[in-house]
């Protein structure tokens, strides 16, 4: 789910690769139609001010509104996000590619449309270049906007400045962290530091500005070659690419968390926990697939559903200084969703705060266990119900908590 890969570093590699040949395919795409780079900012600003300068005013204003369109498309992806956020909508970066998957179509109808005009010889190319170009940047915004959104500010698909100076810097790391150590080994052990040095983050982060750069440049390449054989129908491959995801993200069944209604939730109740006994920084949540066919009013057998950690975290309130977690059997712990979790418990230590989940079954537990989570959790934090976790957040809460409780 595309809210819940904003936090893994797996997750945000896949969605910047996958993304990013869409940025070199569109953008080749737009300078063999129109001669125009839709997504090279810097360049667009350079020619908008020569333009200026030579007191070409209709030239200068071109490259301005790609720049505005560009901009555009940037606002209304935050906009967008921002505003499925502060709702508490489960997926908050599908209206942003759905849209941009639209902004395509419209690209890939004045497209075909321009076709036809030069295979007629007719006029209006103009008219038709500026709406290829307005749709096209646009879309590039929102996708740049999106993604580094969804990556918190580590990746960007669409133009590869930034991603070549990071490559250059990262190999400089790299390279002093391999010779500080291969100066302590002997011949004999450097097999063995090749092998650690695949886990280290610097040959992570080379392999994902690398890759996005292959993608990039893959999209370019097959961009070119489609447009010359077919020109009116090239856009069909990454709008179809685009609406597969948004598709994908609404068919796969999403474990959602809300939060316990402290007067009527049947198992607290049975634990004898009212609302009154709790501390105001404690949140208890619990996380099953409620979203799953239909809604929480469904009737029909539930399928094993991927957990949201992320959204999770983000629509936590401020004022909680402990958060119980509940997880129902149905809740599937991927090796993705276990990366996520460990994620999230690193935010909450950073914000000041503690997770304590429960609920688990010996499957989730070995599955914590084997990714290393158990050790981010703490086995302390991990109970076996809603009463132990109870009493756990308890005593991290501390004495006026616990005197809150024995009222």
């Amino acid at each position: 789910m595309l809210s819940a890969q904003a936090y893994s570093f797996r997750q945000k590699s896949k969605l910047a690769i996958s993304l990013s040949w869409i940025g070199g395919y569109t953008n080749v795409v737009a300078l063999l139609s129109c001669k125009t780079l839709i997504s090279h900012v810097t360049g667009t600003t350079t020619w908008a001010g020569e333009a200026a300068a030579y007191g070409d005013f209709a030239v200068a204003g071109y490259f301005a509104f790609l720049l505005a369109t560009f901009f555009a498309g940037a606002v209304l992806s935050a906009l967008l996000t921002e505003g499925a956020r502060r709702r508490g909508v489960r997926s908050k970066y599908i209206l942003p590619l759905l849209l941009e998957a639209g902004l395509l179509i419209v690209f890939a109808i004045g497209l075909e449309s321009l076709t036809r005009q030069r295979a007629a010889g007719a006029g209006g190319e103009l008219g038709a270049a500026w709406l290829l170009v307005g749709a096209a940047a646009m879309a590039m915004g929102l996708q740049n906007a999106t993604i580094t959104r969804i990556s918190g500010n580590v990746v960007r698909t669409t133009h590869l400045t930034g991603v070549v100076t990071d490559l250059g810097i990262e190999s400089v790391q790299y390279a002093y962290w391999w010779r500080d150590r291969a100066r302590t080994r002997r011949a004999s052990r450097r097999g063995r530091l090749l092998r650690v040095s695949r886990r280290h983050p610097s040959v992570l982060r080379l392999l994902l500005l690398a890759s996005i750069f292959g993608s990039f440049l893959l999209g370019v390449v097959v961009g070119t070659l489609l447009y010359v054989r077919w020109p009116g129908y090239v856009m069909i491959l990454p709008v179809g690419f685009l609406l597969f995801i948004v598709v994908m993200d609404f068919v796969k069944p999403i474990a959602d968390a809300r939060e316990l209604d402290l007067l009527k939730d049947s198992e607290l109740k049975a634990f004898g926990i009212v609302q009154s006994l709790l501390s105001k920084e404690l949140g208890i949540y619990r996380m099953g697939p409620y979203t799953t066919h239909g809604g929480a009013g469904h009737k029909g057998p539930l399928k094993m559903s991927q957990p949201d950690f992320a959204g999770f975290v983000d629509r936590l309130h401020a004022r909680w200084r402990v958060v119980i977690l509940a997880l129902t059997p149905l809740v599937r712990l991927s090796p993705n969703s276990l990366m996520e979790l460990a994620d999230a418990v690193g935010r909450m230590r950073k914000d000041g705060r503690k997770l304590i989940v429960c609920g688990i079954t010996p499957v989730q537990w070995k599955a914590l266990d084997k990714a290393g989570v158990l050790d981010e959790l703490g086995e302390e934090n991990v109970c076996p119900d809603l009463e132990f976790a109870v009493a756990r957040a308890v005593e991290v809460l501390g004495p006026a908590a616990a005197r809150a409780v024995s009222r």
